[in-house]
């Protein structure tokens, strides 16, 4: 699953990671390296900021980062109908092209559509993940208009461990790691298999009939490998990972027939990194990843020529970083750095074999001033991207500035939180290159972002709390609209304001026995302009971009070998076509888990029963594409501490 084993964290940083011990909500010191890309405590970010911690994500009934993503404030997750379908992850309503996908801060997303399949990415390994809203092209680059989702692997030794797990629909899994850890370092090797039939029933609205869901089994296996060597002032990690996964892609649900597509996704990366502590106010941090993959497409119901649509893409990235993290006296701190990249496509599909070559030089800093007494954090960043299509030759510069506070109104009880930004997004190349309708003359999307927000950190039952208004103002938005024929192409034509606003809160009761979060987010975006004279889409709510949801998640820890947790999902009404006049109703989801350990003859056991869609909800996030009701799992793990 993953391209990148180490962490980019601090040594203090990653010391209170690992000496967490809470029951669900890390209510010790939560450190962010994503909102500012020099570790931060979560409390002191000038955006708004999520992590789930390790030991949150194994209470959750969660099987991939999107079952995690889906629980964040301000996120959403166009999921195309459940285990094995496409499931993509949209902040602040804008959409998975603008939502940046990382692994220990390296990008996941590729030129070709910008899109990052979040349930293709199991969660083993995984020491916790970030969810960073707002514009943050200035810290990332292209791509990152509506925010940042960082999966951060862990540093620590894994023991040996089997894990079996067997659930309705088909579903199965198997997982087999194992490592060792000494004064020299640590090396592990994970195994993964999975698979489902995914033929639950479902009743569609265009029909009073119970089908069965066709032709959406899938099939994954992953194995990774990977080591840090630790050496008196430096870490080296290594990471590699080859994976395969065989999805049925059986489309919207508009006939008993139903769809007959097939998808095959092979890959394989490597990465290494080296974090380098050249003295005590020194780091830097070097580092490269590649990766080659094969994404394979057929379906024989569509015949161009007699012969069934049968599409290749076989796409190459290759990108290296070096960054260096200065401390001043006043604990103000600094980071500068470069990266540098070359991403390649090669498909029928595609005019010619594009390259883009990105060459991009960044900084940041944390300033620590006091204002009337009471003590005040600035964080200005500044990045320049330089990007270069073989294809036209042509050029993308930007420059994209970056400026966040947080002034401690009440210190340790109430701080004020802001943030303003520009961001961009280059054209991909199927928007430029697609042989049948794509449009070389493409602009980049520009963004302008504004956040600001209270939070509130108590004592007794309530942990925190938090409220955040925000907007983004996206210029040159691209769209695909008919062109010429039969095929559409796409244009800068739209002209986007998505603001809205964000509460979360967490709570603990009786001594951490019980630990609640909740989370609730009003968001209006839409297109401002006209297209063409008389445009019904003016003023309009973007598609699938609910004007409300929200989230909550309950744990308790009655004993210490027993986890009880359930989450809420609730999405409001969304429109399914741009001029507003279909819509999908609202729903909500209830899911469960209870886990118990036991420790036999020095072997740790664990049995984890998860209950998805308790009360069997009919539904649909996207239209015609349903959800399975009500289906249990249960997993199984062994492990030698």
């Amino acid at each position: 699953m993953f391209l990148f084993a180490a962490g980019t964290s601090s040594a203090l940083a990653q010391k209170r990671l690992h000496n967490d011990d809470t029951l669900f909500f890390a209510l010790a010191e939560q450190v962010t390296v994503t909102a500012t890309r020099l570790p931060t405590a979560l409390r002191h970010a000038p955006g708004a900021t999520d992590v789930f911690s390790s030991r949150e994500i194994e209470r959750l009934p969660a099987n991939t980062v999107s079952d995690v993503v889906a629980l964040a404030p301000g996120a959403t997750v166009r999921d195309y109908g459940g285990a094995g379908a496409l499931q993509l992850a949209s902040l602040r309503g804008l959409g998975a092209e603008y939502t940046l996908v990382l692994l220990n801060g390296m990008r996941l997303n590729g030129a070709q559509n910008a899109l990052v399949d979040l349930g293709q990415l199991n969660l083993r390994q995984v020491d916790r993940i970030e969810i960073a809203r707002g514009g943050l092209a200035a810290l990332y680059g292209s791509n990152a208009l509506g925010g940042v989702i960082n999966i951060v692997t862990t540093r620590r030794a894994a023991p040996p461990a089997l894990q079996l797990g067997y659930g309705a629909f088909g579903w199965k899994q198997g997982a087999a790691s194992a490592g060792t850890q000494g004064r020299a370092g640590r090396v592990f090797a994970d195994v993964r298999y999975e698979e489902a039939d995914n033929d639950f029933s479902f009743t569609p609205a265009w029909n009073g009939n119970a089908l069965v869901r066709r032709n959406a089994d899938v099939i994954r296996r992953n194995l990774s490998a990977g080591g840090t060597l630790l050496f008196s002032e430096a870490t080296l990690s290594l990471y590699t990972d080859f994976s395969s996964s065989r999805v049925g892609t059986p489309g919207a649900a508009l006939s008993a027939t139903q769809g007959r597509a097939r998808q095959n996704d092979d890959a394989a990366l490597f990465s290494a990194l080296l974090d380098w502590r050249l003295d005590e106010s020194r780091i830097l941090r070097v580092g490269g990843s590649g990766r080659i993959g094969r994404q394979e497409y057929r379906d024989p119901s569509i015949r161009i020529s007699g012969e069934e649509l049968h599409s290749i893409y076989d796409a190459r990235q290759l990108s290296v970083t070096a960054s260096l993290e200065q401390s001043f006296p006043g604990d103000h701190r600094a980071t500068v750095g470069v990266e540098a990249g070359i991403d390649e496509l090669e498909s029928a599909e595609i005019r010619m074999v594009p390259l883009r070559r990105q060459a991009a030089v960044f900084g940041a800093g944390d300033i620590r001033l006091a204002l009337a007494g009471l003590p005040l954090r600035i964080y200005p960043s500044l990045r320049y991207d330089g990007i270069y299509d073989s294809v036209d030759e042509r050029e993308i510069n930007a420059v994209m500035p970056s400026l966040g506070i947080h002034a401690a109104l009440l210190p340790g009880r109430l701080a004020l939180r802001a943030r303003w930004s520009r961001s961009f997004s280059a054209p991909t190349f199927n928007q430029l290159y697609w042989r049948e309708g794509g449009n070389p003359a493409l602009r980049p999307e520009y963004s302008t972002a504004w956040e600001t927000g209270l939070v509130f950190t108590g004592g007794g039952m309530l942990a925190s709390a938090e409220v955040t208004a925000f907007r983004h103002d996206i210029d040159d938005k691209i769209v695909w609209a008919p062109g010429q024929g039969m095929y559409w192409t796409p244009r800068n034509v739209q002209h986007v304001i998505s603001d809205g606003v964000e509460a979360a809160a967490s709570l603990r009761l009786l001594r951490d026995v019980l630990a609640l979060r909740l989370s609730g987010q009003w968001m209006s975006a839409r297109k401002m302009n006209t297209s063409f004279p008389g445009d019904a889409t003016q003023g309009k709510q973007l598609v699938y971009v609910p004007e409300w949801s929200g989230a909550a998640v309950l744990s308790a820890a009655p004993l210490q070998s027993l986890t009880l947790t359930a989450t809420a999902r609730v999405l409001g009404s969304r429109f399914t076509t741009e001029s507003n006049d279909a819509v999908l109703p609202a729903h909500a989801v209830i899911d469960l888990a209870a886990s118990g350990t036991a420790k036999l003859f020095g072997v740790r056991h664990e049995l984890k029963l998860e209950v998805r869609n308790l009360f069997d909800s009919a539904y649909e996030v996207i239209a015609f594409y349903p959800m399975p009701g009500r289906h249990l799992r249960l997993i199984f793990t062994t492990s030698v501490p």
